[in-house]
This record gives structure tokens, sequence and C-alpha cells, in this order.
């Protein structure tokens, strides 16, 4: 068995432990040393984030937050998501904008991180998982959940900062 497809079939295992947890029921942004990249996730690895990232769907947000049992905060549910598929990110949005490499706005594709600037302090951003080129899935804000919406909405469309493809990292 090759690397790639035992790390596929490593993303898969995590994404049925993952699914498994909540079918028991088990289920702003918190404000750098980023390690060296290693080479892209494949597109299965991708898709496998996406899935994980919308099989949270429903999550409240909790500030600070970095799990389905205590909710998300925007960061959180990115870094705990691409965590189930084995990839390691920053903890904190504005040093997850720093991971990976930089996506246009035409080449967003299903997996990649993209970013939306807050009001306030420069390092107050947003983050959320593509799910298309034109959509996204994030924990918003107090009060709400996880949820999918469309980039193209005004204000997101407004905020819009960029994108990055994130990489495989070591550790």
């Amino acid at each position: 068995m090759n690397a790639a497809t035992a790390r596929t079939i490593a993303a898969r295992a995590a994404l049925l432990l993952l699914l498994g947890a909540f079918s028991l029921g088990l289920g702003g942004c918190a404000p750098a040393h980023i390690p060296d990249p290693a080479p892209p996730l494949p597109a299965e690895g991708k898709n496998s984030v996406v899935s994980a990232a919308r099989s949270l769907t429903g999550v409240r947000y909790k500030w600070g937050g970095e799990s389905p049992q205590t909710g998300f905060d925007c960061s959180g549910l990115t870094w705990w998501t691409y965590k189930q598929v084995g990839v390691s990110l920053p903890r904190i949005s504005y040093e997850q904008y720093e991971a990976g490499q930089p996506v246009g706005r035409r080449d967003i594709r299903p997996g990649d991180l993209v970013f939306f600037r807050l009001p306030g302090n420069p390092k107050n951003m947003h983050v959320g998982i593509a799910t298309g080129r034109d959509s996204f899935i994030h924990s918003p804000r107090e009060g709400g959940r996880v949820r999918e919406d469309s980039m193209d909405l005004p204000y997101w469309r407004d905020r819009y900062i960029g994108a990055r493809r994130v990489v495989k990292t070591d550790g």
C-alpha cells in the first residue's frame, strides 16, 4: 500500500468515526511559526474535509470553542475539521491565513479556506471552508450555529479578503 492510499484510508476512517459519533448524539473567531508545507491534499482528502465540515451543521457557536461537544468559533471549526483528516492548522484565523498557498477567487475549490475581514483589529478575520466556488461552511457568530452560506451575499462579498489552499504539514 502506498502512502497516498494509506492517507486516504485514514481520512475515510476518521470521517466514519466522526459520523458515527454524531449518530450517537455526541454531537467571532478566536483572535508564528508556520510549518513547512508538504504536498497538497489529494482531491479525496479535500472532499473528506467538506463532508466532515457539513456533518457539523447545526453545532452552536462558542467563542474559543474547538469541538462538537462544546461548540465552535470560526477558526476552531476549521482547525478541528482539518485535524480529522490528519492536517495540522494553526488554531487562530489570522495564523490560518498564512498557512497553505494563496488561491485566486475564481480558482477556489471545495476544501479551501476562505477569509473575510471583520471590523476593528486588523487581525480580526473570519474563516470558513469552501464547499464550492461561491459557498462556504462556517461558524458565524454568538447565538449562531455552523451553517453553509453563499459568498455572493453582499455581507460576505464586501468582506472577502482571500483564500488559501491548505497543504499537508508535518506535525
